[in-house]
């Protein structure tokens, strides 16, 4: 059977997850570790009189690698264009907008956060030069800002853009931010002022959302202005496709490719054909189209942690049902997950009726639970008709809630006919509709529809962001209000999700993906995201 392989790049050092880890000379120049492994962006190469990110990595990086160097070929060479593959459409290149693995992977490329998270949980400076200082009072925290960095406009990145990003975060996203009252330029960087001293402002800066934006602006909607490792060149949704630029600029280091080209498909088979083909050269969704099939070139394949969760959101077409939390427990109650989680392209799946994973301190699903109880929910269901009459079986019986999905995720229609499965047990009919990206953000921001399968991912050892997040995907304040005042206590979280059921999560999945096997550099952060900006062609093709 084929191993899996994930490769160190020259000049860095990608931190492992626990566990053995064998590293092996492959051809001269070229170091992998072999079985799945967890990356962060490794070091790339920076052009004279910058400075490289971060420095201890990289020494230490160079250090294992001087062997293997010595008797190197040629070491990895800029150029090249690489296609590959989005889990479906990016609805904003916003970072405030950013919820599904599409969206998060995105503004990964083309924005830069204060901080980022490596694979066991590890916050490093990444804009910022350190980690907040608190002051005496410990009412203040400042965080001191890295100089040089400039947007893809050429234009500097100031105190005062880091500022209006924060502000920015802190109203539109109030749970993210909760612990801070106000964010002001000072000096050599930015201060922010606290009502929950105890709060670990480094890891909620590293999130997503956070990332830093011109003038603290909503980036506009085609040309997107960052100070990331990309700059957007071109977005085309009516072909599915976003064309990226290396920018020269960045802070960190030029990416080792001119171009990355991301598409996103509406047929479960459309990424593995044009795989299969050698049109694409990373596929998430298959290395063949049919059983038996051969890509056109030697393929290697590589999986993240499973940091994406996948879950059904309540609308409120019907909100005298899908808003009763009685409801929602028979629901929750009447779902096989077990059926859910063998929706796969083989990707490591996890079932769970919890929005946290495994990683971060909660619990496995026992095998009893993942296929749930009917019976129960029927009970539940029985019992909460008392108090509703819009429950009772008689008012069911006609009744057909709808459930919306995403058309350019394919394996949601399926995951929504399997949860449809849950709604029969409890004796309510459902459609589906497919619908594009952008129209379901919308029906669900509005309320349209009763049920939608949804996606959240966060770095997988952050309690507090899958907690937040699980939260106010039903505008729920709860964790808003427990972050305000300090950490969230995992124990009152549980019981307080078991209580209000703000979404019901289904199975937290990995990302798998194939690629051909000249393309290099392939490793996922702590999101689960692919490290797309550190690919490089062994051999730049023509």
């Amino acid at each position: 059977m084929k191993s899996r392989t994930t490769e160190l790049r020259h000049g860095g050092l990608r931190n492992v997850s626990p566990g053995p880890v064998e590293a092996r000379l492959m051809r001269p120049g070229e170091v992998r570790c072999v079985r799945p492994v967890h990356c962060v962006r490794p070091v790339r190469p920076v052009r004279p009189g910058r400075v490289a990110r971060p420095l201890r990595a990289a020494a230490l990086g160079l250090a294992l690698c001087a062997g293997a160097l010595a008797h190197a070929e040629s070491r990895p060479r800029y150029g090249g264009i690489v296609e590959a593959s989005l889990l479906g459409a990016p609805v904003a290149l916003d970072p405030i907008a950013a919820q599904a693995s599409a969206d998060v992977t995105v503004v990964g490329l083309v924005f830069d956060t204060l901080y980022t998270i490596g694979p066991d949980g590890t916050v490093q400076p990444h804009l910022a030069l350190g980690p907040p200082v608190l002051d005496p009072a410990r009412q203040t925290a400042h965080i001191a800002l890295r100089r040089g960095v400039v947007f893809h406009d050429a234009t500097p990145m100031t105190a005062s853009d880091v500022a209006d990003s924060l502000e920015r975060v802190r109203t539109k996203i109030a749970w993210l931010l909760a612990p801070v009252t106000g964010v002001r330029t000072s000096g050599d960087g930015v201060d922010l002022v606290l009502r929950a001293p105890g709060a670990d402002l480094a890891t909620l800066l590293a999130l997503p959302e956070t990332a830093i934006t011109k003038r603290g602006q909503a980036p506009a909607a085609g040309r997107p202005i960052g100070t990331g490792p990309f700059s957007v060149a071109s977005v085309d949704p009516a072909h599915k496709k976003l064309v990226l630029k290396a920018f020269d600029d960045h802070f960190a280091g030029r990416p080792y490719l001119d171009r990355l080209v991301l598409d996103w498909f509406d047929t479960p088979d459309g990424e593995a054909r044009r795989f299969e083909t050698g049109a694409t050269q990373l596929s998430a969704r298959g290395v063949a189209a049919f059983a038996g099939a051969a890509p056109k070139y030697p393929a290697s394949e590589v999986e993240g942690p499973a940091a994406l969760l996948l879950f059904v959101g309540f609308g409120k077409r019907h909100p005298q049902i899908t808003g009763d939390r009685r409801f929602r427990r028979a629901f929750d109650l009447a779902l096989d997950r077990g059926a859910i989680a063998t929706i796969t392209t083989g990707e490591h799946t996890l079932p769970t009726r919890l929005p946290v994973p495994i990683e971060a301190a909660s619990t496995t699903l026992e095998a009893a639970a993942r296929a749930g109880d009917a019976s129960q929910a029927q009970l539940v269901l029985g019992d909460a008709a008392k108090h509703n009459a819009a429950l009772a079986p008689g008012s069911l019986a006609g009744m057909k809630l709808s459930i919306i999905v995403e058309d350019t995720r394919p394996d949601d229609r399926e995951i929504a006919l399997r949860v449809a499965r849950g709604l029969d047990k409890l004796g309510i009919g459902f459609t589906i509709e497919a619908v594009p990206a952008d129209k379901l953000r919308q029906r669900v921001q509005g309320g349209d529809c009763d049920l939608w399968i949804g996606q959240l991912t966060a770095p997988i050892t952050v309690t507090a962001a899958w907690w937040g997040k699980a939260f106010a995907a039903d505008n729920d304040g709860w964790a808003e209000a427990q972050l305000a005042a300090g950490p969230i206590d995992a124990a009152l979280a549980e019981q307080a999700f078991a209580e209000r059921l703000p979404i019901v999560p289904l199975m937290f999945r990995s990302l798998l993906i194939w690629y051909r096997s000249d393309v290099h550099g392939l490793g996922f952060d702590a999101l689960g995201r692919p490290g797309l900006a550190d690919l490089y062609w062994w051999k730049i093709r023509p």
